[in-house]
Parts: C-alpha cells; structure tokens; sequence
C-alpha cells in the first residue's frame, strides 16, 4: 500500500517540477516580449516624430505625399518583424512547454482536437426535442390549446 503512495507522491513531484518549468519559460517569454515591444514603441516613436519634422519642412502637396507614404511603408514593414520576432519567442515558448507532452501515449492530439468528438450539435441542440409540444411547460390556469395537446 506504501508503494502505491510512494508512486504517487514522485509522480505528483514529477509534474511539479513540470509545471514550474513552464510558468518559469512562460515568464521569461513575456518578459522578452515586453522588452521587444517597449523596443518597438521607441522605435515607432522615433520614426514618427522624424517624419512629422520632415513633413513640416514639405514645400509642396506631392513631397508630403512622398514623406508619408515612406513612412507608411517603413511603418509596415517595422510591424511586420516585430510580429515575426514575437510570433518566435512564443513560438519557442510552445515547444519548451510542450517537449513532455511529445511522445506521451496519455496525450495523443489527433484524439484530443477531434472537431466531431469536441463538438457534437444534436447533443447541444436538437430543434426537434426543442420545438416539441410536449417539452413546454404547462401554465396553470391557461387552457392546453387542442393543436398542442395532439
């Protein structure tokens, strides 16, 4: 009987250890994630404060134009790697937390994100139980209408 709480008890250890791995990786990826985005912000900050100086300095329409299309583009462009930088760290995050779960017979993905197993509507709504007559309560007081009652 000792053994069989023994077992327990390492096993209970055992995904501890587990879950404090991946709250400490979750948490340094944020931390990252902040840092990048703070470094992002300067950045942007700059890059607009530069072409507000640049577009007051514009003598005509279409230079205006020019400056604030280089500047949407470069804008875009800044976003574009900041997403890749940061879709990478969690990206990372995912296989650091998700190593254990790989090659564990328990987990097996193809079964657990069965769309049909998951999500099976006749088991949520079935319009025929639910537009049933004999499913609606009756009032008292009110008489049962002859095409209810049939």
């Amino acid at each position: 009987m000792t053994q069989v709480f023994e077992k327990a008890a390492e096993l209970n250890r055992t995904n501890l250890a587990q879950v404090m791995k991946g709250v400490n990786a979750l948490s340094k990826t944020n931390q990252s994630a902040g840092i990048e985005w703070a470094d992002f912000a300067k950045e942007s900050y700059a890059a607009g404060a530069e072409t507000m100086k640049k577009l007051a300095g514009a003598r005509t329409l279409q230079s205006a134009l020019e400056i604030q299309g280089a500047y949407l583009k470069d804008s875009y462009q800044r976003l574009q790697t900041q997403a890749k930088v940061v879709g990478d760290l969690y990206k990372g995050l995912a296989e650091e937390v998700g190593a254990p779960l790989q090659g564990n017979a328990a987990f097996d993905p193809k079964a657990f994100f069965n769309s049909k197993a998951f999500f099976d509507p006749k088991g949520i709504f079935d319009p025929k139980a639910f537009f049933d007559p004999k499913n609606f309560p009756k009032l008292p007081g009110l008489p049962v209408s002859s095409k209810l009652a049939a």
